[in-house]
């Protein structure tokens, strides 16, 4: 599934994205999204050392929402989850 960055505001997979927000969508939803100008393939980052932090990190995150009592739902991101870890605490 390619990685993808909204250029406008979408509704995609009933998630509401605006300019700027990554996201995934499947092969052909990828090639139609980017023929359309929706969105845009997102930079290839090099990997290595650090994407195994960011794996430790992202489930550190989803630990922490879960501790919350936050439903976690499978497809959250870093942003999402940050998001909601900080509604949870000020409610």
């Amino acid at each position: 599934m390619p990685d993808l960055i909204a250029t406008r505001n979408l509704r995609y997979a009933t998630r509401a994205l605006t300019a700027g927000d990554p996201f995934q969508a499947s092969n052909q939803d990828a090639r139609i999204l980017v023929a359309i100008k929706k969105a845009r393939p997102a930079p290839v980052e090099q990997t290595g050392q650090q994407s195994s932090s960011d794996d430790a990190e992202h489930q550190a995150l989803r630990d922490e929402a879960t501790k919350l009592g936050i439903a976690v739902g499978p497809r959250w991101g870093e942003k999402r989850l940050k998001d909601e870890i900080a509604k949870a605490s000020r409610a």
